[in-house]
């Protein structure tokens, strides 16, 4: 027997030893624990449950999805954390209940030629790249000016890697006052475009977003907090959960920042999400 195959049979053994003993081996999808912990390597969890603080690197399940994920605690509170890779610039877009923490590393084991043993995969988030792509549609009588995104954290072509963020800046006129039809109504919003927005919406990416809105006065200086939400809370029956920003019929135009952040593990090489999005009367 070679000793790749003895080696790889001990790494069984062990593996079932330490499922019965509370421990778990994974093997790592994913680099957004590096270089701590890169795609491929095998890591080996014990309990810790509700014990994790800040500072440690734990195995949770994401309420969101049931997915396992293995991130660093970087905040917590009374009975939840937030985690984050090492390797992202965002932090996890879900906070993590004390009931969703699986355990605590325990130890790596750079084992890329063992990734075929019969293991559960844990994600570390962001095994591709993506590109995000923003769309606004207007009421007749409101206007909607967008200019180029400003990214961060990409690679030359333009794809978002972890944690990587696309900025536009776009200038809102609401329509004016006793304009009827499509532009009826005392309040412009901008917000997700339910109908164009649930064609995209069972995609990993498009429900792998963070959203934050700023915007200001046109010509003034301080931006000012308007939203921040996720995708992956967006519903078509509660439309409250896609607003960015609002205006009163007749009021002056607006500046507005809309910044997205790819957050979630996207499985689809170079996938690509346009957001749409409408500006006008609900």
């Amino acid at each position: 027997m070679s000793r790749m195959r003895i080696f790889a049979a001990c790494a069984i053994g062990f593996a079932l030893v330490a499922q019965l003993g509370g421990l778990r081996l994974l093997v790592v999808s994913g680099n957004s624990m590096g270089p701590t912990i890169r795609d491929g390597d095998l890591v080996i969890t014990s309990r810790v449950g509700p014990r994790a603080a800040v500072g440690d690197i734990v195995l949770v399940e994401r309420p969101s999805d049931s997915q396992l994920l293995l991130h660093r605690v970087i905040e917590q509170g009374e009975g939840w954390r937030r985690t984050q890779g090492d390797a992202s610039l965002s932090p996890d877009a879900e906070r993590i209940p004390d009931r969703a923490v699986l355990g605590g590393l325990a130890a790596v084991i750079p084992m890329g030629l063992l990734t075929s043993l019969p293991l559960t995969e844990v994600l570390t988030q962001f095994s591709t790249e993506s590109r995000i792509a923003l769309g606004i549609t207007s009421a007749s009588g409101a206007q909607a000016v967008i200019g180029d995104p400003l990214l961060a954290g990409t690679d030359p072509s333009g794809r978002l890697l972890p944690g990587g963020t696309a900025t536009w800046t776009l200038t809102l006129t609401p329509c004016p006052i006793g304009l009827a039809g499509e532009c009826a109504g005392v309040t412009n919003t901008l917000r997700i475009e339910p109908e164009r927005f649930a064609l995209i919406a069972t995609s990993s990416i498009a429900r792998s977003l963070r959203i934050a809105t700023t915007c200001r006065a046109v010509g003034a200086t301080t931006w000012t907090d308007a939203s921040d939400l996720f995708t992956a809370a967006w519903s078509a029956t509660n439309l409250a959960t896609g607003r960015l920003t609002s205006l009163s019929a007749g009021a002056a135009a607006r500046e507005c920042q809309v910044r997205i952040t790819l957050l979630g593990d996207i499985k689809a090489a170079n996938a690509t999400a346009a957001i749409p999005l409408r500006w006008g009367p609900e």
